[in-house]
């Protein structure tokens, strides 16, 4: 907006006396004055925000990078303490694979050391044998060297009188031979005379009639030799006077070919030169072609060895995707495996269960009061009761109550350290402090609240087992005795019978105990009857002083055996 000035003396006047004109001629030029005023202030306004936009961008680009150099830092600090975690972590793991090598190293010397006793106790013993073997075959050979001996000898004297025969038959041969040649060579010198005096005879008769009829022949021959020399130049006659116009028009075209070779001559020049232009574009064509063979050659190489990669690549695709399915394929197989197995594990231990419900119907009072079976109590004595060991197993199973409410339903403890065991039994210190308890899986002994080795988990279950195999085994040794005891019983009580009842199973029998012969039958009998008796005797003090070694094995991650060896004293009186 325009401020106002202060007022000019007289202006009042002034604008009095102006016309209207004027007036709107002063009031625009004072719009104008205002807008420019305006514009200027908006101009000033506009440059001021700009400067402070440029500030702030300044501003903001400088502390954005001093940000980012604080964040790297943070970063830094970050993944320089991650990887001393990774280092540390493989630092162990380090260790751990080398120990693990060194023990391997350690297991695979002594298999060495073992190995090469073998070895050379192997070797000791195949030296014996060896040696057994080169004496048999130095033996061996030693006969037969003298048994060749004997053989080469009687071969030499064979040898000898057939080399003689043969000699004497040679010189006989040999001399019927040289009379037989003197007798040939006779008979051939006398053919031969005969037939060289038949060759010259005949030689000559066909001299004489070959030179007659060459004689004959040459006088036929220079009469036929004169007959044609006539004939020829009679020809040649006729052939002059037949080619004179030939040769006339022979030499017209003479003239007309030395114009033509020329001509010829001409068109050669040219053609060489078109021959050597033909021939700078070939050999162009050649530098082309070959510069472009070795491109295509190039771009084929490049095809070929991109043809090779992608084929390579194919395969291990096809080779990774085939691993996969493999892998999946064994997991699917595991898997199924796993679940038939958990099956079988569930079908197991459900009848387990089942077995372990019926048998809690059949549990006496004191198994049900006192459920883990204690060796010390597998036989109480005559003075405790049974009165008196249901009391004492009431009494330790409520003294037991309490350390099971501390141990919780799922059978955890909280993770303390070792000067707590040794306070009274109660919530400790730690446990109702702020901080969160630990737990761990330890397996805890009922009576004592301790912690229990991993491979004494199961000795509740193999002394409950045991004291059920001793159980059975015992029934089924008294079975047996009651069994032993029954068949004695009846065969006395038949032989009573046959000895006072005559029928015919009696009177069949061989060994009839009506029948007394010489006194030998009643002393048989009574022999028999003391064996009988000795041996039952000795089988009664045998099940009376047997004893029985039952071998529990439990679960645990060394592997350990549980051993439970319990005297069983028989009841049979």
């Amino acid at each position: 907006m325009v401020k106002a000035g202060k007022k000019v003396k007289g202006a009042s006047k002034v604008r009095e006396n102006e016309t209207e004109e004027e007036k709107k001629i002063r009031l625009e030029m004072e719009a104008l004055a205002a807008d420019e005023a305006e514009r200027k202030a908006q101009e000033a306004a506009r440059v001021a925000l700009r400067e402070r936009q440029l500030r702030e961008q300044r501003y903001a680009h400088l502390n954005g990078i001093k940000i980012h150099n604080q964040w790297r830092k943070i970063m830094r600090m970050a993944k320089v303490e991650e990887l001393r975690r990774e280092i540390e972590i493989l630092s162990q793991n380090h260790e751990r694979e080398v120990d693990r090598k060194d023990a391997i190293m350690q297991m695979l010397d002594r298999d060495l050391e073992e190995a090469e006793e073998q070895y050379s106790l192997a070797v000791r013993s195949h030296m014996l044998v060896v040696d057994n073997l080169l004496d048999l075959q130095y033996q061996r050979m030693r006969a037969l060297e003298a048994e060749f001996a004997a053989d080469l000898k009687a071969l030499e004297d064979e040898f000898e009188t057939e080399r003689t025969e043969i000699v004497n038959a040679h010189t006989r041969q040999r001399k019927d031979m040289g009379d037989m040649i003197a007798a040939m060579e006779g008979e051939f010198a006398d053919a031969e005379a005969e037939l060289r005096q038949e060759y010259e005879a005949q030689r000559e008769e066909i001299k004489n009639r070959n030179s007659e009829e060459y004689n004959v022949l040459k006088i036929q021959l220079e009469g036929i030799i004169e007959e044609l020399e006539k004939s020829f130049e009679l020809a040649h006659r006729a052939y002059l006077e037949s080619t004179e116009h030939r040769t006339n028009t022979f030499r017209t075209l003479t003239k007309d070919d030395a114009k033509a070779a020329l001509k010829i001559e001409r068109q050669m020049r040219k053609l060489v030169r078109l021959q050597e232009a033909l021939q700078h574009w070939r050999t162009k064509i050649a530098t082309n072609g070959r510069e472009w063979e070795e491109r295509n050659r190039a771009l084929r190489n490049e095809k070929e060895i991109m043809a090779r990669h992608y084929a390579k690549l194919k395969s291990s695709m096809d080779a990774f995707r085939a691993g996969q399915a493999e892998r999946l394929k064994q997991l699917s197989l595991a898997s199924s495996g796993a679940m038939e197995t958990l099956r079988g594990k569930l079908a197991v231990a459900e009848n387990v269960l089942k077995l372990a419900e019926l048998a809690r119907k059949y549990e006496t009072e004191q198994e049900k009061v006192l459920p883990f079976w204690n060796p010390a109590q597998a036989v109480p004595s005559g003075e405790q009761g049974d009165e008196e060991a249901a009391a004492q197993a009431e009494a330790e199973a409520a003294a037991l109550e309490p350390s099971a409410a501390e141990l919780g339903e799922l059978g955890l403890r909280a993770s303390m350290p070792e000067d707590s065991s040794k306070e009274a039994p109660g919530p400790s210190k730690s446990s109702a402090g702020p901080g969160k308890p630990k737990f761990s899986s330890y397996g805890l002994d009922p009576s004592s609240g301790s912690e229990v080795d991993e491979w004494d988990y199961l000795n509740c279950f193999f002394r409950r087992y045991n004291k059920a195999l001793l159980d059975k085994t015992a029934i089924d040794k008294e079975k047996s005795r009651l069994e032993r005891e029954n068949a004695d019983l009846r065969s006395i009580l038949k032989q009573y019978l046959d000895g006072i009842s005559v029928n015919d199973d009696v009177l069949n029998n061989p060994v009839n105990p009506l029948l007394v012969v010489n006194n030998r039958l009643q002393i048989t009998l009574t022999e028999r009857n003391k064996a009988r008796a000795a041996a039952m005797a000795q089988r009664a003090a045998a099940a009376t002083g047997a004893g029985l070694s039952v071998t529990g094995q439990g679960a645990g991650g060394g592997g350990q055996k549980q051993l439970v060896e319990v005297q069983v004293v028989s009841r049979v009186s």
